[in-house]
């Protein structure tokens, strides 16, 4: 069961990586391009978030962040969140190495962040909604508490939260249409959202607003760092672990007549 996707995705990862040899440049403007494009689903939230009643703003948040990995995946763009999963696959099947692997991992996690930073410093330029000076705004609240959770609530919600976003991925390439995978794409992330979970790229979008503007003494470069770094684990854990790892053993036993 499963075999043939997770066979598709270790073969995906092998052209992902051969096309990082062949074009580093383009590469590297896809892993940019994804940090933006997680960036203007923030941007989304934040300006529609800010004037929204809390009793209902994280289901409206969620509603509408479905057009980050929409964007990812029809434009096409190189997220992390997904790297994750895909090279976990061509790991476990033996058609990369560990190192290769981590490589590529850091490299796109880098050119993610250059995305989300330059799509902050527009945002900031441009004045967002209205709401980019606003000191009591609700970009600074969320940043202050992402950047004061416990390592152990940062991990736990980063791995829910990329094992939502990898599941996306892998149900898209599971439906026959268009229309279809949309709908996948917005449940999950609508899930995410509105759950409250932690991912590594939209946070660093979060950051680079709150402290490109008038911020609490609360919100830090080196709360953002410590958030990044434990919400990176996480769903590195969650997207090789309960994805990668999960959807491979049930493609390929470790015991009987099937391995």
């Amino acid at each position: 069961m499963n075999k043939d996707i997770t066979e598709k995705f270790a073969d995906d990862a092998v052209i992902k990586l051969d096309y990082v040899k062949r074009n580093p440049l383009g590469f590297l403007i896809l892993t940019i391009m994804a940090g933006a494009y997680v960036g203007v689903g923030i941007a989304l939230i934040l300006t529609v978030g800010n004037d929204v009643d809390p009793a209902s703003r994280k289901l409206v948040m969620g509603a509408l962040f479905g057009i980050t990995l929409t964007l990812i995946v029809f434009a096409g763009a190189e997220l992390f969140s997904g790297r994750i999963m895909f090279m976990t696959f061509g790991y476990f099947y033996k058609k990369m190495s560990a190192f290769s692997v981590v490589k590529d991992w850091f490299i796109c996690w880098w050119g993610n962040l250059v995305g989300a930073m330059a799509l902050s410093i527009l945002v900031v330029a441009g004045n967002g909604g209205g709401w980019v000076g606003e000191e009591a705004s609700l970009v600074h609240q969320i940043a202050d508490a992402k950047m004061n959770s416990t390592v152990l609530e940062l991990l736990a919600r980063a791995i829910l939260c990329n094992w939502l976003i990898c599941l996306a991925i892998w149900m898209t390439a599971r439906a026959k249409d268009d229309t279809a995978k949309c709908i996948l794409i917005f449940w999950c992330l609508f899930a995410f959202v509105a759950a409250g979970f932690e991912h590594s790229i939209a946070n660093m979008t979060v950051f680079t607003i709150s402290l490109l503007t008038t911020h609490p003494d609360s919100v830090t470069i080196w709360g953002g760092v410590y958030n990044l770094a434990w919400v990176s684990v996480g769903n590195v854990i969650g997207g090789a672990g309960f994805i990668g790892v999960a959807y491979y053993l049930t493609a390929v036993p470790l015991f009987g007549a099937g391995r």
